[in-house]
């Protein structure tokens, strides 16, 4: 069994190299979610892993065959609070992913759900385009 421990005065910083790295190395605010897509016969399901959001800070845009689920999660400016914090890693966060979509999906049904830092997408499949997409075709 590995055990590591980490001491707290182990790997001491200087007061200012948070500051350097973020110079040289640009900032790391990158958030892509990590996506789970799911088929069955009547539909497509996408789930988004997105902790912390709320359900109004989600943008989906259909365009042509393209899903864009977006959200933005800013600081409340002006809001006064007595805290003092040593470091503070959770300011703006924000995320946008696009989808291709089939030609199978019924666009005028799609719906989204945000429940426990999850966001369910579901794109029905019309059954008249799978309907005429199916062929049978005879060898001769």
């Amino acid at each position: 069994m590995f055990i590591k421990f980490n001491h707290p005065l182990a790997r001491r910083k200087s007061f200012f190299a948070d500051d350097f790295d973020k110079f040289f190395n640009g900032t790391n605010d990158k958030f892509i979610p990590a996506v789970n897509i799911k088929e069955n016969e009547a539909a497509f399901e996408l789930e988004l892993s997105v902790p912390g959001f709320h359900k109004e800070d989600f943008n989906l845009k259909l365009d042509n065959d393209l899903l864009t689920i977006s959200a933005k999660i800013t600081e409340k400016t002006g809001e006064k609070t007595t805290e003092k914090f040593t470091r503070r890693e959770f300011k703006n966060r924000s995320f946008s992913r696009t989808f291709t979509l089939s030609d199978t999906v019924l666009v005028e049904a799609i719906n989204a759900k945000y429940d426990s830092g999850i966001l369910s997408v579901v794109l029905p499949k019309d059954k008249e385009v799978l309907e005429n997409k199916q062929k049978v075709i005879n060898v001769q």
